[in-house]
């Protein structure tokens, strides 16, 4: 019993067990502006790996991360790109290494992306999906 408990608890805290922690962790917004209303995975991991660099219509993406302590970019981390937070740091580690590229801009929590998304029209983050949204649009990411 004690076992089975134990697993239960480490599965729900690193996000494979049951509940919403696996995709409503974090909530994707973009600037008002914007003409998208939604985004696949793949395409939103393309905009934060910088992959894509301009939304329909030619407005350059400006995406911002948050740092890799935040429990909104764990859960991004996992559900969007499939690795971890620290995955990531050394991709862009390499990126920066081989002279291919820098990462987005790194902010200490919501507010702050919340700020920056507000400020560019090609903002583009994510926020837990507790964050008040004010001057920015969420974004549907379907199944």
């Amino acid at each position: 019993m004690k076992v089975a408990l134990a697993s239960l608890v480490l599965a729900v805290s690193v996000g494979f067990g049951p509940g919403p922690a696996q995709s409503s962790g974090y909530v994707v917004i973009v600037h008002p502006d914007n003409p998208v209303s939604s985004i696949s995975k793949k395409e939103l991991s393309a905009y934060l790996l910088k992959e894509r660099s301009q939304w329909p219509g030619g407005v350059e993406a400006r995406p911002v991360d948050q740092v890799a302590s935040s429990s909104s970019r764990r859960a991004f981390s996992r559900a969007v790109h499939g690795r971890s937070a620290a995955s990531i740091k050394d991709y862009w580690q390499q990126q920066i290494f081989s002279g291919d590229g820098v990462p987005p801009p790194e902010v200490a929590g919501d507010d702050e992306v919340v700020a920056h998304v507000r400020r560019n029209r090609g903002g583009i983050g994510y926020v837990s999906r507790s964050m008040r949204l004010e001057g920015v649009k969420e974004l549907a990411i379907p199944n």
